[in-house]
């Protein structure tokens, strides 16, 4: 039986598809981990736990040092034939001490420089990667002054972060150095970790977004373009996705063109990456490198789409394993997600979820709070408050199926009372 190991994991989607992926491989499964309270938190993060990892081993996981140490120390009684992460804030540890063991895995330096937003600009500028103007910046004063060459409206956001964490789109340079002081208020991660020191200033992009979902093997492999739908009130905050696109196949070309000389630039060579793209009056525009498989369902999305389990090709890479010939070139159907969001303020009740699973093409109609939790306003991913995935025969009728099943549900708040 092969013995794989899992550092850390998102709550949903891709890392504890991952452990289960692994455990229908036949493979033995030990996680590690700095605090289980997270995980036990959610119920399906309790049951992937129970059903999908044969040992637990709780340590650092933030800095490889003490990561590696337990690592070796396992390896030693039941050596490793894998060892991964899926989750956004590992990826880079795991990445180095995969290659410590000599493990399969992704260049550690390539996962290091996709990672970081303002390393990954750097290199994708020196190669020629068509993207917005950007400069990083260690002052509110210079994120002013960054601002002002960028031009207006700009983004401003953490080296570092995901799912839209602290990024927001600014009008003058006042905005701009509010955001660098929200920025710089929050030295920590929500994993503890210490944020790069660096903001990114850049242009905003004007145009709409995709994403590029490619494997990474003996080949760079395009699985296809997700069209997105993103809103938030000068947030970026994805509302809905849509695979595979319906947009002409000249636009796909040019995004899908950018996003592996995005990530050729960065040496990214195996596993997933999730390509943000936008596009422009002026064509395609690189938002962001992700060295790992995309978040929000879109693998889901990937997987029912294509008739395929694109994470059990990945979880089969970091086996040793060469899948190139067994990566889909087709979709047979489409995919798409539509996400819910409330109006800020204490839930109150819940409606139209049972109505909404009964309704043609409904994969999945989920609801995320329950009366008595608190709705954020929508400034990141985690504001939502639920989702509906639909399939259909393009992904035109998939995303008016879930767009329809949307409707049905509702989230009730009242607003908070201030103190």
């Amino acid at each position: 039986m092969k013995h794989v190991g899992v550092v850390e994991s998102n709550l949903a989607g891709s890392g504890f598809a991952g452990m289960r992926i692994a455990k229908q491989l036949g493979c033995q499964v030990t996680f590690f981990a700095a605090d289980l309270a997270r995980y036990l938190a959610v119920p399906a993060g309790r049951q992937v736990l129970d059903d999908c990892v044969d040992s637990v081993e709780l340590c650092r996981t933030d800095v490889l040092g003490p990561l590696l140490e337990r690592i070796r120390e396992v390896h030693a009684d039941r050596p490793f034939a894998g060892l991964l992460s899926m989750a956004e804030y590992e990826v880079v540890v795991a990445a180095e001490a995969a290659a410590e063991l000599g493990l399969p895995g992704p260049d550690p330096q390539a996962v290091r420089t996709a990672r970081n937003k303002v390393h990954m600009r750097r290199r994708c500028a020196a190669a020629g990667v068509p993207m917005p103007a950007f400069r990083s910046v260690c002052s509110r004063g210079e994120a002013e002054q960054a601002a002002d060459e960028v031009g207006y409206p700009c983004v401003v956001k953490p080296a570092d972060e995901t799912s839209s964490a602290d990024v927001r789109r600014c009008a003058d340079a006042a905005q701009a150095g509010d955001q660098f002081d929200v920025i710089r208020s929050r030295p920590l991660n929500v994993r503890g970790q210490r944020r790069h020191h660096e903001v990114l200033v850049e242009e905003c992009a004007l145009g709409f977004e995709v994403s590029v979902e490619l494997l990474a093997a003996k080949r760079l492999h395009v699985l296809g373009v997700t069209d997105k739908t993103v809103g938030g009130n000068n947030r970026f905050v994805e509302l809905g996705h849509l695979f595979p696109s319906l947009l002409p196949e000249s636009v796909r070309t040019a995004c899908e063109q950018v996003a592996l000389d995005a990530v050729r630039a960065v040496g990214f060579d195996l596993g997933m990456a999730h390509v943000e793209v936008k596009y422009t009056a002026d064509g395609p525009r690189l938002i962001e490198v992700n060295p790992r498989p995309a978040g929000d369902r879109i693998t889901d999305l990937v997987d029912l789409s294509l008739d395929t389990s694109c994470l059990e090709l990945v979880v089969r890479q970091y086996l040793g394993e060469h899948v190139d010939d067994d990566v889909p070139t087709a979709a047979v159907r489409g995919a798409a997600i539509r996400y819910l969001s409330a109006e800020p303020g204490t839930v109150v009740d819940t409606t139209g979820t049972a109505v909404a699973r009964r309704m043609p093409g409904v994969h999945d109609a989920v609801v995320s709070v329950t009366p008595g939790d608190v709705v954020a306003p929508l400034h990141r991913n985690e504001d939502r408050v639920g989702h509906v995935l639909a399939v259909g025969e393009d992904s035109y009728v998939a995303y008016r199926r879930a767009e329809s099943a949307a409707h049905e549900m509702a989230v009730h708040t009242r607003p908070r009372v201030a103190a």
